[in-house]
């Protein structure tokens, strides 16, 4: 009888592992993929980041205002320590900025603050708003890998609104310890919640308390269902 036990569990034993060896199952242990998973990337390495901003009567004809344009876009690469901005977190001063009134000199102000401290590898950002809703913006960053700074985000109002912009936000750029090519991305409408006006012309009428930032595509606002454009960052 302990025979036919001991050859039940043996068999039992060969059939588990032919059936994980068959399934494509990694065998090796979790801590061995996490451990590449979490590699850093070495050196520095140079980005470009591409708005391709596409928002206008024809392809926005209920959300799209006259002479609607965006504002001087701006790229960063930086650390976890630092956070342009995020679905679902209070907007910064910079960032309020950026969607109330386009400006984008206090939020390249908290970048060079955080780049003295080191969180921030780098940043770019055009002088003036486009001409239209129609333009293709390019800027230049690097990531930096000794300080982890491997994540890129980047924000543009969209001009008027009460406080909407578009962006990305936290793109890895380092996976498995290498240094990715290409990421691409949808542009969309995104909510400060520092304004609670509902139209592109809506007078001023503070938020208060601020509420967090917010999606705005398809959240009572159907018109807004459709991405403004799209963003590529390409290593150099």
């Amino acid at each position: 009888m302990a025979f036919l036990k001991l050859a039940a569990t043996a068999a039992a034993v060969v059939s588990l592992a032919a059936a994980v060896a068959t399934s494509g199952a990694d065998a090796r242990p979790w801590w061995h993929n996490n451990r590449f998973r979490n590699r850093k990337c070495s050196g520095k390495q140079a980005y470009q980041v591409t708005f391709k901003l596409n928002w206008s009567s024809a392809t926005h004809p209920q959300s799209y205002p006259k002479g609607g344009h965006f504002s001087p876009p701006t790229a960063a690469i930086h650390s976890s320590r630092y956070q342009m901005w995020a679905p679902w977190s209070f907007a910064s001063q910079g960032i309020q900025n950026v969607a109330e009134t386009g400006n984008p000199m206090v939020l390249r102000k908290e970048l060079g603050a955080y780049e003295d401290a080191g969180h921030v590898a780098s940043w770019d950002g055009t002088s003036a708003p486009t001409e239209t809703g129609v333009m293709t913006v390019k800027l230049n960053v690097s990531a930096d890998g000794a300080t982890r700074a491997v994540y890129a985000s980047g924000a543009t109002m969209l001009a008027p609104s009460p406080d909407w912009f578009t962006g990305f936000y936290n793109v890895k750029l380092c996976h498995y310890g290498h240094w990715t090519y290409r990421r691409t991305g949808t542009l969309t409408f995104w909510d400060a919640g520092t304004d609670s006006g509902r139209k592109h012309m809506s007078k001023d009428e503070a938020t208060m308390p601020p509420t967090t930032i917010s999606s705005l595509q398809n959240r009572g606002f159907p018109a807004h269902g459709r991405p403004v454009g799209n963003y590529m960052i390409r290593a150099m």
